[in-house]
């Protein structure tokens, strides 16, 4: 036998068995799939019904991966719930586009998640347009699906998921807090009059306190100078006196609506904490117990002075001063913080907590800028010994 017919089957071999060889690595190599949708699991309390008012758990879901054809793809997962199982949409004549299901804010990235019992109680407020206690049901379905998209597929979703809870009322818009003022001897000027700031002056709203979103009741507070010379509480300036709380027969007797009661006046001149609940009226007054100082001026500082000094206003001269005022226009992106005048050993900044005519917060020594959401001219009032503020927008 020749040596050339012994090599030519060997290389037929060997090159059938490479053929063989890239047959099956392509076999073997994933393709990438498009799929059209993904398995949501059933939530384990699927048949109990979740009792959103006393529930500290979410409701949990998990789901598998959609099948991408054996492709680990990195996926983001979005959760989404609506009250009919619809997840519909409705677009008005000017373009606006009406969801009648929430998406959860939060990306997931893998095959679990969950909805926290009070953001689920919220939005099906807003989802059932409730407005009152009475429109709440009993037991609502709530339905649940899952969204899953990568960097190279399409937009899919899961299957909808059926999961039973009891809401409970919360209001679609929370309530203001209710406002209460200070007036007496040692408030403002000790005119006892109705102008805002001089003859009287509101009591502060702290973050470190809860407002009934329904009555706005809540504790507010004030921390001040306050002599024997007495002060009240009034329910407006602008309501000639139908609504105060004065002094019963002595110091800690307090009397709501009462014409002929007695001025309130503390065991003697110092500095004071005052707070006021406001769904019981009661007042509870006390020794300051931090640290005093007397400044000689607050300035409002920002983007909008170049971060100089802008002072305010003692609110107080009748004595010992420990609030300030000032009112200013202000534009949306504004930056903010309150400061000693001429210097910055003593600032203060924050966060803002919204209301429907301005904002309010603690002030922190040291503290972020303020920032402006909104144009307006603000009635800003400052309490140097809590640090608390308040911006009123007109």
């Amino acid at each position: 036998m020749k040596l050339n017919d012994i090599l030519i089957p060997v290389i037929v071999g060997l090159g059938l068995v490479a053929m063989t060889s890239c047959s099956d690595d392509n076999d073997s190599n994933p393709t990438l799939h498009q799929p059209t949708s993904f398995t949501l699991n059933t939530p384990a309390m699927s048949e109990l019904t979740i009792d959103l008012a006393e529930s500290k758990d979410s409701v949990v879901l998990t789901w598998s991966q959609p099948n991408y054809g054996g492709m680990p793809l990195a996926t983001t997962y979005y959760i989404q719930y609506s009250a009919d199982g619809q997840f519909s949409s409705t677009t008005d004549d000017d373009g606006n586009v009406t969801l009648n299901y929430v998406q959860e804010d939060e990306p997931l990235h893998t095959c679990r998640g969950a909805v926290a019992a009070e953001d689920l109680n919220r939005n099906l407020m807003h989802l059932l347009n409730v407005t009152s206690a009475a429109q709440v049901p009993a037991v609502q379905e709530v339905y649940f699906r899952v969204t899953a998209q990568t960097a190279s597929t399409d937009l899919i979703y899961s299957n909808a998921v059926k999961q039973l809870v009891a809401p409970y009322f919360r209001a679609l818009v929370a309530a203001d807090p209710i406002i209460w003022y200070l007036t007496g001897s040692c408030i403002g000027d000790g005119s006892w009059a109705s102008t805002v700031p001089t003859g009287c002056m509101p009591l502060y709203l702290s973050q470190d306190n809860t407002y009934d979103e329904v009555s706005g009741t809540g504790e507010i507070t004030w921390a001040g100078y306050l002599t024997t010379g007495g002060f009240k509480f009034r329910g407006s300036p602008d309501d000639n006196w139908a609504v105060q709380i004065g002094q019963g027969g002595s110091f800690g007797e307090y009397v709501l609506n009462d014409g002929g009661s007695g001025n309130i006046t503390v065991p003697t001149d110092g500095c004071y904490t005052v707070t006021l609940d406001t769904k019981t009226n009661i007042p509870v007054i006390a020794a300051y117990e931090g640290t005093v100082r007397v400044f000689d001026g607050i300035a409002l500082s920002g983007s909008f002075n170049g971060w100089g000094d802008t002072e305010l206003s003692p609110i107080t001269t009748a004595c010992e001063n420990h609030d300030w005022y000032i009112s200013i226009d202000l534009t949306a992106g504004t930056e903010v913080k309150f400061k000693q005048t001429g210097s910055w050993d003593f600032n203060w900044g924050g966060e803002f907590t919204s209301l429907s005519n301005g904002y309010y917060g603690n002030g922190v020594g040291n503290g972020p800028n303020l920032y402006i959401a909104e144009d307006g001219t603000y009635d800003i009032f400052f309490n140097d010994l809590t640090g608390l503020f308040r911006f009123v927008r007109q």
